[in-house]
């Protein structure tokens, strides 16, 4: 009997483990898309990735910031959210984001910061409740692409998404980093993205 109520148990564990993942692919299903197939959208939601100590934007976020800068001169979007920390190394990285954006050619009147963008959840929630939105192009890291959209779709939005390949940048322990902690934010998101 004792030996029927492990297995149970191993095998709730297991299923309970697998659940977060099992949801992550179906809610990202048909939504992960490239720059040649993405719909267009009013709106392109460029989730933060930390800055660098003299104020620029990381090469994970840059290489962000240039995708949706292409959707952006591509005509598939007509404004970018930026939503990040207001405190990333002593910088706001919306500020940052911004600031890049505007350098590199996207009218002032294009561009929208969020700050209370802490976390991927926090991010998508703000695009609902605080500005509203209802349809995004999600532009991230391809290993934080299908969770982001998850995401988004869970806090309301009908959600797309590009993903900047990290690793074909040259940033491949960056990117195999990145994607491990996937791993375990999958769960958390599962879990606490209420």
């Amino acid at each position: 009997m004792r030996g029927r109520w492990g297995v149970a148990a191993v095998g709730g564990a297991l299923v309970l483990a697998a659940l977060p993942s099992a949801w992550v692919g179906a809610r990202s299903s048909g939504r992960v898309r490239t720059f040649a197939d993405v719909p267009a959208a009013e709106v392109a939601l460029v989730l933060g990735a930390g800055v660098r100590r003299d104020g620029l934007p990381s090469r994970i976020l840059r290489g962000r910031l240039t995708l949706a800068l292409e959707l952006y001169r591509a005509g598939l979007v007509r404004w970018i959210l930026v939503s990040g920390s207001p405190r990333s190394r002593g910088y706001s990285e919306p500020v940052v984001m911004r600031d890049f954006l505007l350098e590199h050619g996207v009218p002032e009147r294009a561009v929208v910061t969020d700050e209370s963008g802490v976390d991927t959840w926090a991010s998508c929630r703000s695009a609902v409740t605080r500005f509203g939105l209802h349809r995004v192009t999600v532009a991230t890291s391809k290993f934080h692409l299908r969770r982001s959209i998850a995401l988004a779709r869970r806090a309301g939005l009908e959600a797309f998404g590009v993903g900047h390949d990290a690793a074909a940048d040259g940033l491949r322990r960056v990117s195999a980093r990145g994607s491990r902690r996937e791993l375990l934010a999958i769960t958390k998101a599962f879990w606490l993205s209420r």
